[in-house]
Formats: C-alpha cells, sequence, structure tokens
C-alpha cells in the first residue's frame, strides 16, 4: 500500500490521508548518497492526484533491511530519560558557569556542557539574572566564547544530549548518583541516577535487529501531463530534512566517531526530531579532526571529503527520521557472478580513467612557496609497477610552516610535521580513495532478466542488502574480486528488486559532489572545487525553485476546474 500524508499530518500511523494508485513507482537508493523515490499518477476522476503536493509525505515499501541494536540477542534492562539530559564520558558534572566568567584565556578540555545557576540549556540559551537592572542578561552568542566557556569547565564531557523518553540498556550502577548505561545504538557513558527510570527487561528475542519495510518520503517536486494525464512527482527520503538545519561551528580534534557526531549535533542550530546514532563508540575505530561552521547536517555526515561517513568508511543506513553511522558488516552470503555462466545479461564495466599511482602533495613554506616532500617529491602507490604508464596527482594539503596547526593547542606547523602530515594525506589517496585500483561495476537488471533461464540462479540476488560483498569471476582473464552492493533501484509496487549495482571501491571515494545534497539533475558531472562547494546549504536550481512556486493554490484550484469540466463527478 502507498500512502500519503499532508504537509501538516504528523501522526504516519494507518493508512495516511490518501491510499494513491500509482502507475508507477520507484526508489532509488545510493550508498551514502541519494535515497529517493518517483512516481506517476493518473489524473483520475476521484481526484487523488490532486493532494500529491510538494512537501507532503509519501510512504512506500523498500527493500527489507536490518537495523541492528548495540545488544542485539542479549537479556537487557531497559531505562528510559525522564528529562533531557547528557550522557557523560565520565561520571562527573561541569562545573556552574556564571556571567562573568564568559572570557577568552587558557587551554583546556573542550567539550563540556555549559551549566548556568538553575538551568541546564545549549550555550546559546545560558542566561542570567541581573540584580541591578532587573532584566536577564544574555552573553552575545558567538561560537568561539562558547569554546572558551567549555574549557573552562572542570567537569566530564557530554557525549551527546539525550532527548526526554530515550531509551537505554543498562550497564551497571548507581554508583555515586550515577548509571552507566548505553543507548540502543552502541554509545556508552553515565548519566545521574535521577535522570532515569526502568521501563522493562527485554530477552534477547526482543533485542534482535528491527526489520524496515516502508519508509516515508517528502514530495520535493511534482510535473502535470495532461496530454498523457499523468502527474510525475519527486520525493527524497525524511531524513533529508537534516539538509535544512545548519551547523555553527562544530571544532573537533581528534575524537572517536560517537564523540564527533555527538559534537557536530550539538552544534545544530534547530532541533532534529530524529536519532543520530554511531556503534562506532571507540578511538580504535578511528578519529575525526575538522571544523564544520556554517554548513547544513547533512554535509556534516554525507560529504566525500569531510564528512563522518567518508571519514570512517562507514554504512549510512536510515529509518525514517533515524539515521545510523555504522561500522560495515560486509556481509557475503555467498553468491557468486561468474561471467560466460551466470552473468550473461549483466553490464560490467571496468575503468582506469580515474587511475592515480603517484601522489604529489604540496603545502606551503614559511615564505609562502610551495612546500614539497624531501628527498622525494611524490608517494608512489604499492600497485605503481603494476600498470605500464605512471598517473600523478597534484594534492594541495592545507598548512603553512609556522602558522597553526588547526589542533587548537597552540601548537604551529614545523617543516618535518607538516611534511608528515602531506605524506599521511597522499597515503590516504591510496589506502581510503583507492584511487591506484581499477574501478569495477556490475549492474544486474532483473527487468531485463526476468524471462531468462539464467535468471534462475541471479534470483538470490534479489536478497542482498546494502553494502553487501559479492564475488566476481571472469576466468578467462584470471579475475577473482569483491564487490560491494553500492545501488539498489526497487519497484515499491511489485515490491521487487529492478537492479542492483556492485562496485570494488566505495562510492564516495571518488570525490564528487554527490546527490546527497544537491537538488536531482541541478548540476552536471563537473567537479566542484572545494570553494565553489562552500556557499551550498541546499543547492537548488532556480528553474527547479521557479517550477516548484508555480504550483500554488490558485494553480491546483485551476486545475481542480480542469478535472471536473473533462470528468463525471464522483458521487458523494
Amino acid at each position: 500500500m502507498i500512502s500519503l500524508f499532508k504537509a501538516t499530518n504528523t501522526n504516519f500511523d494507518g493508512n495516511g490521508d490518501v491510499i494513491l494508485q500509482p502507475l508507477t513507482c520507484s526508489h532509488d537508493q545510493v550508498a551514502a548518497g541519494k535515497y529517493d523515490l518517483t512516481i506517476k499518477h493518473p489524473i483520475d476522476k476521484a481526484g487523488k492526484w490532486m493532494e500529491i503536493l510538494p512537501e507532503a509525505i509519501i510512504r512506500a515499501p523498500v527493500p527489507p533491511e536490518k537495523i541492528e541494536n548495540a545488544y542485539s540477542g542479549l537479556d537487557v534492562d531497559v531505562y528510559r530519560t525522564t528529562e533531557e539530559a547528557a550522557l557523560r564520558d565520565e561520571p562527573s558534572e561541569p562545573e556552574l558557569i556564571t556571567y562573568q566568567t564568559w572570557v577568552a584565556g587558557g587551554n583546556y578540555t573542550v567539550g563540556s556542557r555549559v551549566t548556568c545557576p538553575g538551568q541546564s540549556h545549549r550555550n546559546y540559551q545560558c542566561s542570567q539574572w541581573d540584580a541591578e537592572s532587573g532584566q536577564v542578561m544574555v552573553p552575545p552568542y558567538n561560537s568561539d566564547w562558547w569554546y572558551q566557556i567549555a574549557d573552562r569547565t572542570s567537569g566530564s564531557p557530554a557525549l551527546m544530549t539525550l532527548k526526554t523518553g530515550t531509551r537505554l540498556y543498562y550497564i551497571s550502577g548507581p554508583s555515586n548518583g550515577w548509571y552507566k548505561m548505553s543507548t540502543t545504538y552502541g554509545i556508552e557513558g553515565y548519566i545521574k541516577a535521577s535522570q532515569v527510570t526502568f521501563v522493562e527487561h527485554m530477552t534477547p528475542e526482543q533485542t534482535q535487529p528491527h526489520t524496515i519495510r516502508t519508509q516515508l518520503f517528502r514530495i520535493r517536486s511534482i510535473s502535470i501531463d495532461s496530454k498523457n494525464m499523468q502527474l510525475n512527482a519527486t520525493a527524497e527520503h525524511v531524513s533529508y530534512d537534516l539538509g535544512a538545519i545548519m551547523v555553527a561551528n562544530a571544532k573537533i580534534h581528534q575524537q572517536r566517531p560517537a564523540t564527533a557526531l555527538a559534537m557536530i549535533e550539538q552544534e545544530f542550530m534547530m532541533d532534529y526530531q530524529g536519532t543520530i546514532a554511531t556503534n562506532l563508540t571507540k578511538t580504535t575505530d578511528g578519529t575525526y579532526t575538522g571544523e564544520i561552521k556554517g554548513k547544513n547536517a547533512i554535509y556534516a555526515l554525507l560529504d566525500p571529503d569531510k564528512g563522518i561517513v567518508s571519514t570512517f568508511d562507514a554504512a549510512y543506513r536510515r529509518d525514517n527520521w533515524d539515521v545510523f553511522v555504522m561500522r560495515k558488516t560486509n556481509t557475503d552470503r555467498g553468491f557468486r557472478l561468474r561471467y560466460r555462466k551466470n552473468m550473461l545479461g549483466v553490464n560490467w564495466n571496468i575503468k582506469t580513467e580515474n587511475l592515480v599511482t603517484r601522489v604529489v602533495p604540496v603545502a606551503k613554506a614559511e615564505d609562502g612557496s610551495d612546500l614539497f616532500l624531501y628527498p622525494t617529491k611524490w608517494v608512489d602507490s604499492a600497485h605503481i609497477s603494476e600498470y605500464p604508464v605512471i598517473r600523478m596527482e597534484w594534492l594541495k594539503v592545507s598548512g603553512q610552516v609556522g602558522k597553526d596547526d588547526g589542533t587548537e593547542s597552540g601548537n604551529t606547523w614545523t617543516e618535518a610535521s607538516l611534511r608528515a602530515e602531506m605524506r599521511k594525506k597522499a597515503e590516504e589517496r591510496f589506502n581510503t580513495d583507492k584511487v591506484d585500483v581499477i574501478v569495477h561495476e556490475i549492474t544486474v537488471d532483473f527487468e531485463m532478466l526476468g524471462d531468462t533461464a539464467e535468471y534462475k540462479t541471479l534470483k538470490d540476488l534479489e536478497n542482498v542488502l546494502m553494502y553487501d560483498q559479492v564475488t566476481v569471476i571472469n576466468e578467462e582473464i584470471q579475475l577473482s574480486i569483491q564487490a560491494e552492493v553500492c545501488e539498489i533501484e526497487y519497484d515499491c509496487i511489485r515490491e521487487r528488486v529492478r537492479s542492483i549495482k556492485l562496485t570494488n571501491v566505495t562510492k564516495y571515494s571518488n570525490r564528487t559532489v554527490s546527490g546527497y545534497n544537491v537538488f536531482t539533475n541541478s548540476i552536471t558531472g563537473d567537479k566542484l572545487t572545494d570553494d565553489a562547494a562552500d556557499g551550498i546549504a541546499r543547492p537548488i536550481k532556480d528553474d527547479a525553485v521557479k517550477e516548484s512556486n508555480n504550483y500554488t493554490d490558485s494553480k491546483v484550484s485551476s486545475l481542480r476546474s480542469w478535472v471536473n469540466r473533462n470528468f463525471e463527478p464522483k458521487a458523494e
């Protein structure tokens, strides 16, 4: 069943406001990229098409996907928060901050939450009553001040802010008024015993991963084809509502993934109704360093260069407004694609067009001239001897000798430390971005293969999930590679997979601007520079905006009149 909920509706249970009867409805999902829906609906006598308007929400079937929690298959006690609370790194709170301490200076640990006398708010809500003036004094909102205040708190940093009613798993305690607990997706920390209450005990059967089968999509654009009597609409997954939320200024230095995500979310300039969770909770999962300022939350998560997902090569999963940055399981369900056996009708592309085997990293010397590695100016790939031609790349690395190194520790770059950073960035091009590997892309089109005998051997591929691993074999060229599912196209009406795409190179390693932050077809395949992309918050093509704005109440009214003139009125 494909249901529509009006833009004003906040209850997504039941059948919605309208049950649609589309001609076609398809869902396309790309790993750490677009997650959208396209629908073609007849201009029907019942007038259902009139309800398909921008910002309305469509609920439609999607490929079944399991979302794992942190304690799958275990006995756990479940608690919930009774108020907005902080999950902290250690069992201690920061000291109370008064207005007079809003001053600069000092190098301390960043990350603690500010608490004003009698209050527990974010920094830009923090205020104090001034007896002389009889007014509430609110310090000017300045993100740098926020870090200076946080520097001066002596308590434990907050891993994340928990909304009222957040479910937590019990680990230990209480001890000295604190419980050690975990979020449902694996962020472990401490919370005051007075801020939680026991809910239930769950058995291993109850803590199994839950399977999503339908998702919500917000309509972004519509077009009406009166010649063919149909309406066409495109919709984005509701998690893209994150694209409307700006990150004020998240300065992060060598933080584990869970902490980095929490620090980013604390800088959201508006509240987000969903949960952002991760099971990447330890320093051994890697660390994140970067500054995200004036960018939207989708950028913070999915930017190919600086986003959390690409930094940790994580799986990005979505369940309506809840999003999960998860450790890749890279499940191999034992399926094999073998050329000339079960690969008939499968499109296999092999590409070397973006191959790089030698990287020349370049930063700035103290006098502003180019700084190279020494004695050799470049870093070579371990695969350089496998190709007849050396492919070079010029890689600009941020940093200048004698300038601040960005760690907020007061340190400056030296030639030695900057060259070490340059070498690290060059090696990341090989180890993380895999630019020295021949790219294989395999597309299995089930629509074309539906009536062939060979399809029988491919049927199980309809059950693979995003990020699953499939072995691809071509014995004629002695090739055997592991390819990852990176795109799924799904027929929401027939509830079956239309096609899947596999690749041996992580999708976002191409480092191009992707569908995660751009309106459909709003840019071509040209690569944008960082400077060009800096202004992107939610880029929408001008003509697309004009087209969307044309669908006013008067336009809909005229369309309704047109329908009534051409169809018999629906019986009351």
